[in-house]
């Protein structure tokens, strides 16, 4: 139930009454102020309902007692093998550890002046755990406030703890790490000399996948150049093949990076038609796409940048049912939580040469050791320098 804004359609109710009973007689005065009285008592019994509620699933939680296991999980849309697909994994091994766990697809952001709405619902069905990713920020911030009887998580997004309410916990995966890695295997594997890095959109998020792809194929070989685009789009796969195809053939790319959800699989044709390498992202996109309606595209993606959205729900919520302390924190996974990786198959074993593989474990290792720390898009200043980083690698 939407209940700060029923309580203040009551609330006006109760005053409405009160007005009417001042421009009549005494009976009129007498029923409205009574029906007022009612009203007011029925709303501070649901508040008073509503916070005792709200304690014992605290102290439950606390106690390690059965708790509310209602989860509504807020993407754009399935269906991108990426990101969003990956978290649905999550939500289906939580199902079968017996969360009811709800999957709202909201669409793309032509369809953002509905978000809230949609998320509303999913509030006034009961579901307590609303999980969104940094697409749904500002939206999610703002029912925290409003609903503090609900838990809300944001993933794949960063916020200073001191703003972090107590009822909202943010999941931040470092996918500069993973991407550091597919970057070492770009230079590695590129005969021209430039590779790709191609996004969705840009937000600080893409930015930092970005930051870790060229800190990786520069500390590789400082001689290679990274060229990096985006489609504007998560949904846009035919762009995303144009883009591609100018890249090869205007500046000589030959191993192509995407980091653009559903878009991403217009730069796996494009490498296809060009016989070129692809890298994909956030999940095995090599083994979606070879149990999927286009197997020829998996023969492209030499490896995928991790990052096991899915497997971080599945931690999260058992550190909440165990009690943990979560909320109002900034749960920060890498390398070392094992969120954020590559995918080493059969097909990256027979493909990529046992040196570059031997220098990503090498690199790997490093990164665990505190030997190597990769260039985060975090740390810039400003967004000059990040472009300056950009410009530096261009060809």
């Amino acid at each position: 139930m939407r209940l700060k804004r029923v309580l203040g359609a009551v609330l006006s109710g109760a005053m409405v009454l009160s007005l009417a009973a001042c421009g009549g007689g005494g009976d009129a005065e007498t029923t409205a102020a009574s029906k007022a009285e009612e009203i007011s008592k029925e709303a501070a019994k649901e508040t008073e309902a509503e916070k005792k509620d709200d304690a014992k699933e605290t102290e439950a939680a606390k106690g390690g007692e059965e708790i509310n296991k209602r989860i509504a999980y807020v993407v754009g849309n399935l269906g991108d093998k990426s990101f969003n697909d990956s978290g649905e994994v999550g939500m289906n091994v939580l199902r079968e550890k017996g969360w009811d766990c709800k999957t709202i697809e909201v669409g793309d952001p032509s369809k953002a002046d509905k978000w809230e709405d949609m998320i509303l619902d999913v509030i006034d069905e009961g579901y307590y755990y609303i999980v969104a990713s940094s697409t749904y920020t500002d939206i999610i911030l703002k029912l925290a406030e409003e609903y503090p009887e609900n838990r809300f998580v944001i993933f794949d997004d960063s916020k200073d703890e001191s703003e972090i309410p107590e009822n909202v916990a943010f999941i931040f995966y470092a996918q500069n790490e993973g991407s550091y890695m597919v970057g070492q295997m770009a230079a590695g594997m590129t005969e021209t000399g430039v590779v790709a890095v191609n996004v969705g959109m840009d937000n600080p998020v893409i930015a930092d996948f970005v930051t870790g792809f060229v800190n990786g194929v520069q500390d590789y070989d400082p001689e290679v150049k990274v060229i990096k685009a985006s489609v504007g789009s998560w949904t846009d796969p035919a762009k995303m093949k144009e883009l591609c195809l100018s890249q090869a053939r205007d500046k000589k790319a030959d191993v192509f990076y995407q980091v653009a959800g559903g878009s991403g699989g217009g730069l796996f044709e494009a490498c296809k038609e060009l016989g070129t390498w692809a890298i994909g992202v956030d999940s095995d996109q090599y083994a979606y796409y070879k149990d999927s309606e286009n197997p020829e595209l998996a023969d492209v993606i030499l490896t995928s940048m991790l990052k096991n959205v899915g497997d971080s729900f599945v931690a999260f919520f058992e550190d909440v049912e165990n009690g943990e302390d979560v909320w109002g924190k900034l749960n920060r996974l890498g390398l070392k939580e094992k969120s954020v990786g590559y995918v080493d198959n059969e097909f990256f074993q027979q493909n990529v040469p046992q040196e570059i593989r031997d220098k990503m474990a090498e690199a790997q290792e490093k990164i665990l050791a505190g030997e190597i720390t990769v260039k985060s898009y975090y740390d810039f200043a400003n967004e000059a320098e990040y472009q300056q980083l950009l410009d530096s690698v261009a060809p």
